[in-house]
């Protein structure tokens, strides 16, 4: 089931084509991610008004619960940019979270969104530090790691926010024409709010 829910929501992702031929640049991902997950988020009105504004497609409620995990939902759009299609998720809490996710064939190096995210914090008085990492097989090949970076306030105490990347690597398909099939990589970045840090 798991299996076929990634399957799904990658198909979706990818719009039909199995990802970017091109090595992508962070920086349309990083102009997403900064728009809604940075500018407007945690208040999901300024997001759903951002969205609307953007007249982005909304993913149906069958379509969203392919990427929202939280139980108290969610909404999801797709965007679609000059380097392909982007999902945009804003999630209820207490899971409340606010991701950009993109699929390539070449993954993108991290270096500018955890700036991008480091400059923000700091702006606060605030700063990241890294927390746990994981590696884990999904089966038939996907395979997912994720990292977590956790904000901390001036005296080192954590509010409860983080920032979430994620790549799931998926194995290329058979072709029709019998090429040889190329590995795909599903991109995630996250801004999650656990609890208020007020």
């Amino acid at each position: 089931m798991k299996r076929h829910v990634l399957a799904c929501g990658l198909l979706l992702l990818c719009g039909g084509a199995r990802a970017q031929d091109t090595t992508p640049s962070p920086d349309e991902f990083l102009g997403l991610f900064s728009a809604y997950c940075l500018d407007k988020f945690p208040d999901d009105a300024a997001v759903f008004s951002a969205a609307f504004d953007a007249k982005l497609a909304k993913l149906s409620q069958e379509e969203g619960r392919l990427f929202i995990r939280s139980k108290a939902g969610g909404q999801g759009w797709l965007i679609q940019g000059k380097g392909g299609r982007y999902v945009l998720t804003a999630e209820m809490p207490p899971y409340h979270a606010c991701t950009i996710r993109h699929a390539v064939m070449t993954p993108f190096s991290t270096e500018a969104l955890n700036a991008a995210a480091d400059k923000f914090v700091a702006a606060k008085g605030h700063r990241l530090v890294e927390g746990a990492a994981t590696q884990r097989p999904e089966g038939d090949g996907i395979a997912s790691a994720m990292s977590y970076r956790n904000e901390v306030d001036a005296r080192g105490v954590p509010t409860g926010e983080i920032f979430m990347f994620a790549v799931v690597g998926y194995p290329g398909a058979s072709a029709a024409d019998s090429s040889q099939p190329k590995p795909f990589w599903e991109i995630r970045f996250s801004r999650v709010i656990l609890k208020s840090d007020t």
